[in-house]
């Protein structure tokens, strides 16, 4: 049902029979696994979550690694991680060193 990529990729599925008795698929709540080691990443004004996570990791679409590791900063979506620059967010480790410079 998902991306093999897509952090949905293990959670468990299952279906809701409608009224009409049409078996409608849905995700499980998945809970936010722990990061484990991260670094503090100080924001800047062209960051975007899905850019930083490019420069992080080498593919955008793991952005939601960075969300994972901020959790009360995604409360107003994903990218308010990357809106503030000079705001402190965990990258989660290994990042690519120019991340860094």
């Amino acid at each position: 049902m998902f991306d093999p990529s897509s952090r949905y990729r293990d959670v468990p599925v299952t279906s809701h029979v409608d009224e009409q008795g049409r078996a409608r698929p849905w995700a499980v709540l998945r809970i936010p696994p722990a990061t484990g080691a991260t670094i503090l990443y100080e924001t800047r004004p062209q960051d975007r979550i899905d850019l930083l996570a490019d420069r992080a990791y080498g593919d955008p679409g793991t952005w939601w690694h960075i969300a994972d590791a901020n959790p009360a900063a995604v409360a107003d979506g994903p990218s308010a991680l990357t809106d503030t620059p000079g705001a402190h967010i965990e990258l989660p480790q290994p990042v690519h060193r120019e991340v860094l410079s």
